[in-house]
């Protein structure tokens, strides 16, 4: 299926997204969003640096108030906070992880500003176009409120909130633009109402997995990384990690029973059922193992392709069977 130029932006667009979803992962697994504490700037200065001698001092030093009054976030006391202090923290890996997360934001807001300016051009999807690039802004600017409020985890759920609500803008234009010789609705046998259960499904594990990572960003920001192994035994006995285990079952379920209706055909349908399995396998690991850092970002990211997918699967779905109407006697 040949797509339009507006189906080509909005399905870069939708892949860049991806990528900076699974980066946000990694910033958060390795605890770097603070590896960069200034903005725009990174250690007062364009490109980080790679070793501690590289950062200015005087300007460390200008900036010390600021650090001061974050330091309360940390449970930490502001007359402790000096240059030295905050040099002591400089961790190069973690300064060029952040960096490099704020770094490929920059080709989404490109790309998006491009497919605005098309949408606008081409008067089709104008108010989809102008919320997808309205999306990447307000998200870049939470993304700076994360740095201020020093890593709050509300902050940084509504972040990642933004990131799937323009997932759904996206998805939304690269399907709504079909050629008009092709029909939008090109996926048969089970009806929008009936995968609307596994969006919602998805979506409600969403939130309920959002409220694990908060708990996670905790116990690391407590503890620290390297205290990794010992948080599923903080965690198993929370209300909210209880839920969300057992609410993956339904998503399953779903799946298997949409999969079934539309006999196991097409690529969004393989797709969704595929990504389902290997999160549930993940899912184990993370519930049964230990919350091992690389299966959390691909637990994340791979929950941001879901999402897409099983929008695109309703989108693409046949309306709702209408009823027959009854026959009346002459």
């Amino acid at each position: 299926m040949r797509k339009t130029g507006v189906q080509r932006l909005a399905l870069t667009s939708i892949i860049l997204l991806i990528v900076i979803i699974f980066a946000g992962a990694v910033v958060r697994v390795t605890g770097s969003g603070l590896g960069c504490p200034d903005w725009p700037t990174c250690w007062g200065k364009l490109i980080p640096p790679t070793s501690v001698d590289q950062i200015d001092r005087e300007k460390l030093a200008a900036d010390i108030i600021k650090f001061k009054e974050k330091a309360p976030r940390y449970g930490r006391d502001p007359d402790e906070i000096t240059v030295d202090s905050l040099l002591t923290k400089f961790d190069a890996t973690q300064t060029w992880i952040e960096y490099l997360n704020r770094l490929i934001t920059l080709p989404l807001t490109l790309v998006t500003f491009i497919l605005m300016i098309a949408c606008l051009r081409t008067g089709r999807f104008r108010r989809e176009g102008v919320a997808s690039f309205a999306l990447v802004i307000i998200s870049a600017l939470v993304g700076i409120l994360v740095v201020a409020t020093g890593l709050n985890t509300a902050v940084i759920t509504l972040h990642s909130a933004l990131a799937f609500a323009l997932l759904f803008v996206l998805t939304y234009i690269l399907w709504a633009d079909a050629p008009a010789n092709e029909s939008r609705h090109s996926i048969p046998e089970a009806t929008r109402p009936q995968v609307m259960v596994l969006l919602a499904c998805v979506i409600i594990e969403w939130i309920l997995g959002s409220q694990i990572r908060e708990i996670t960003d905790h116990l690391q920001m407590q503890y620290g990384v390297d205290s990794r192994p010992s948080w599923i035994g903080k965690i198993a006995d929370s209300w909210w990690f209880v839920i969300h285990r057992s609410f993956s079952w339904s998503i399953l379920l779903a799946a298997l029973w949409l999969g079934r209706k539309v006999g196991w055909r097409g690529f969004v349908p393989r797709l969704v059922l595929t990504l389902v399995f290997i999160l549930m396998i993940m899912g184990v690991i993370l519930s049964q193992v230990g919350i091992h850092a690389v299966v959390q970002v691909l637990h994340v990211g791979l929950a941001g392709i879901l999402i897409s997918a099983v929008f695109y699967w309703w989108l693409a779905a046949a309306p709702a069977k209408k009823p027959l109407p009854e026959l009346t006697r002459a």
